[in-house]
């Protein structure tokens, strides 16, 4: 569907004699190598637009060797921007979120917010959203690639697994003696005590941990990766009430949750 913009923009162009002069009414383009041929009413339809701002006659529109017009773009995929140029048709859902980039390159709004109502686009938004709750999710994400990248040609292991804290709230200590900013660790029994790898956290929203390692898992298999992750306990940090301590002698573990990320390579 043509936004009103596009349709002004049709009824100007026909009274507009001097820009058909600059260019002829049926154009041949070099679209990354890939030749197509339109009309100047087809490319200037909707003003605002990288395509209407070329042929508006202000720019020097540069040429291939064989005098067509030349736009640096994805060839393959220019033919859905025509095709919404000339009909207002929009792309299947399956290519969309490789259309929007392109629609977004060419600065078609309308075509752009039309997309943008798409199933897999509502669900990326309604991600992203999610995302953002989590101060460092980014930065975390990155930072376990790194490391594996970095591990990866030290590794004689068909599993790769480290250690990642999550924890929704940051909980006021009740013994003064707790650090708490130590940096968490696991020990489980008639094992050496380990070093977490990451830590995720506080946030101020209603979200679970384990809702934020579904959502960590999900990200690493959408990127290709095969992995399993697992609940393993609590940090193993804690805190003695001091002997002079006025009340009753106790002791203060620290509540934050561990996870256990294992990333599978020959699976």
């Amino acid at each position: 569907m043509f936004t009103s913009t596009c349709l002004q923009t049709l009824q100007n162009l026909k009274m507009d004699e001097n820009l058909q002069k600059k260019f002829p009414p049926v154009i041949e383009l070099n679209v990354g190598g890939k030749l197509y041929t339109t009309t100047l009413l087809t490319l200037v339809k909707c003003k605002d637009t990288m395509l209407a701002a070329m042929f508006s006659g202000n720019y020097d529109v540069k040429k291939d060797q064989h005098g067509r017009y030349f736009i640096d773009a994805d060839g393959e995929n220019f033919h859905y921007i025509l095709n919404y140029l000339r009909y207002g048709e929009l792309p299947p859902q399956d290519v969309a979120p490789k259309i929007y980039r392109e629609a977004t390159y060419f600065g078609l709004q309308g075509m752009v917010e039309e997309l943008e109502k798409n199933p897999s686009f509502l669900a990326k938004i309604h991600r992203e959203s999610f995302r953002a709750q989590f101060p460092g999710y980014t930065k975390l994400m990155n930072s376990i690639i790194n490391k594996i990248y970095q591990e990866s040609s030290k590794n004689t292991e068909t599993v790769s697994s480290l250690l990642v804290t999550l924890f929704a709230k940051d909980k006021k200590p009740k013994l003064e003696a707790f650090d708490k900013n130590h940096w968490c660790t696991f020990k489980s029994k008639n094992k050496k005590r380990l070093k977490v790898d990451f830590v995720l956290g506080p946030w101020t929203s209603k979200t679970k941990e384990k809702e934020v390692m579904d959502c960590i898992v999900f990200d690493f298999k959408e990127q290709g990766f095969t992995l399993t992750h697992e609940s393993i306990g609590q940090c193993s940090y804690k805190c003695d009430s001091p002997p002079d301590y006025p009340g009753e002698a106790t002791v203060e573990n620290c509540p934050r949750s561990i996870f256990k990320l294992s990333f599978h390579w020959w699976k």
